[in-house]
């Protein structure tokens, strides 16, 4: 195969770019951005392409969105734009008052912690330009997403305040993404012949694949398929900070079935036919999905050239796999896309059109083994994920696709929690307002900040994250206004208390409202 079509048909973690190709305005600024902090000795950069909300003329109520693998980095704003304005999220966003900074890393098959550091730049910068009064979301879309909470975790882990009031994973890989194990070892055997599909495999060789496949290609194939060693190292990593942010409210969104629902074809089952017989070369590379806890053949593949020339040979046999291809996720057509690529000898021909790709139970970080969970029958789902709320379709879509559904999804928990005073905010002014304390996280004090419509009984209270009353910082009549309260990390009886998430409680006149804190050791 020599098209550049199969190399970006197999894109490991690509976006699929579902949305209508219209005419893309011109954002309204970009930002360059390079990481003040290195991993392992580089620096990363990227660029954020500014599109602010109607009648905005600076950010004002920013919406960052990290984009996700980019194969050969050519994703500019109009590729990322279309992708997000599927069912017109971004200009839907921009008229409720959304200023949206699309992140475009230079590099984004380069390691997810390096580029994570692009994220917190960029992040203190839209902290350094909105008003004290303002706060970020900030959505990552499929690697976008661990991008995301490494950052906000790190950010935490040191003492770095983020003022990020959401945050929304978009279908990433959090316990692995999967592309059938079978056709990377497709791509592995004929790279000997094909330039693009040598490429394709160099790519398969980048850190961010690495360290995001379930199963990853082994020189030699080995019968127990395993993930790369840089999988198992981003996870300490994650775990080193936190493994996800405490402050923020966490929101999971899969376009993987939550109700059991698998791909076309069960495990185990043949997903790829392609065999070519001639006189000159007979070529083979048929390619079965993993099957579930059995051993059997993923990879049968033959190049037989004319004499004197070698022939190249690779079988590959797995045994104890988990079903992933066949599993509930947000899915690729890579088979279908192998079809539709001319080869220079024979037929490629997908026998099932596309493959798990970001397993459910992955998307929203499930904790369980099993691949087809029954999410949408769980009593206490929300026990089950580090993430305060997750949205799942019934049937499984194309990774990253937004449906009508899913949009309301994003832009409801978008709008939660912004600032009423905020210019171009939608909700009315509240009786009360509880800003975030600040600083957050912190070791030593913190100060919290409120706001009161009406003169009234006041009661500004602690807990923890079991719901026991800490301190009360304030309890009495206030006048209407301002108003502030510190907290030294103390309890009722002066004593320190444990580090860890806290919660403040401001209630006046029968509304309330409550935010997070963050007490670092």
């Amino acid at each position: 195969m020599n098209s550049r079509q199969c190399c970006i048909a197999l894109a490991v973690l690509l976006l699929a770019a579902a949305g209508a190709h219209g005419q893309v305005p011109d954002p309204d600024d970009t930002l360059h951005i390079t990481a003040a902090i290195p991993y392992l000795g580089e620096y990363a950069s990227g660029s954020a392409y500014v599109y602010l909300g109607a009648s905005h003329a600076s950010i004002t109520n920013p919406v960052l969105i990290i984009e996700g693998f980019d194969i050969d980095n050519s994703m500019g704003w109009e590729f990322l734009y279309e992708t997000m304005n599927q069912e017109g999220m971004i200009e839907t966003l921009s008229t409720r008052g959304f200023d949206a900074v699309v992140l475009d890393f230079t590099d984004a098959t380069d390691y997810i912690q390096r580029n994570s550091f692009v994220a917190v730049e960029l992040i203190e910068h839209l902290n350094s330009i909105i008003q004290p009064y303002a706060s970020i979301a900030v959505v990552g879309a499929s690697m976008g997403g661990l991008v995301g909470r490494y950052a906000l975790s790190y950010m935490e882990h040191n003492a770095m305040a983020h003022n990020v009031r959401t945050f929304i994973s978009f279908d990433s890989p959090h316990e692995g993404a999967n592309i059938p194990l079978g056709i990377q070892y497709w791509v592995k055997l004929f790279s000997i012949e094909s330039g693009d599909a040598a490429a394709m495999l160099a790519s398969l060789q980048t850190p961010a694949p690495r360290q995001m496949l379930a199963y990853y290609l082994t020189d030699p194939p080995e019968s127990t398929a395993t993930s790369h060693a840089l999988l198992a190292e981003l996870k300490a990593d994650m775990a080193a900070v936190g493994d996800y942010p405490a402050l923020p409210r966490k929101v999971a969104v899969a376009n993987g079935s939550g109700y059991m629902g698998g791909q076309s074809f069960g495990a185990g089952e043949q997903i790829i036919f392609y065999e070519y017989y001639s006189f000159l070369v007979d070529i083979i590379g048929n390619v079965w999905a993993v099957p579930d806890g059995g051993g059997q053949i993923i990879f049968n593949g033959a190049i037989n050239r004319i004499w004197p020339l070698p022939d190249d040979y690779l079988q590959v046999y797995v045994s104890g796999t988990r079903p992933y291809d066949s599993a509930p996720g947000g899915t690729r057509a890579s088979m279908a896309q192998m079809d539709s690529t001319v080869a220079p000898y024979g037929d490629i021909i997908a026998l099932h059109e596309s493959h798990c790709f970001i397993p459910t139970v992955s998307a929203l970080d499930i904790d369980t083994q099993d691949l087809f969970y029954d999410i949408a029958g769980d009593p206490d789902l929300l026990a089950h994920t580090p993430f305060d709320t997750v949205y799942f379709p019934i049937e499984n879509q194309e990774h990253i696709a937004i449906t009508a559904e899913s949009a309301n999804w994003f832009v409801s928990e978008l709008e939660r929690g912004v600032y009423a005073g905020l210019p171009g905010s939608e909700p009315a002014r509240p009786s009360i307002v509880l800003h975030q304390n600040s600083p957050n996280p912190f070791r030593t004090s913190t100060s919290i900040r409120f706001a009161l419509a009406q003169a009234g009984h006041v009661r500004l209270e602690v807990f923890d994250v079991t719901g026991r009353s800490v301190a009360v910082l304030v309890d009495g009549l206030m006048p209407a206004g301002a108003g502030r309260a510190a907290w030294s990390g103390r309890d009722a009886r002066g004593r320190r208390v444990a580090p860890g998430l806290y919660f403040v409680n401001l209630s006046s006149r029968g509304a309330r409202e409550t935010a997070k804190m963050l007490l670092l050791r």
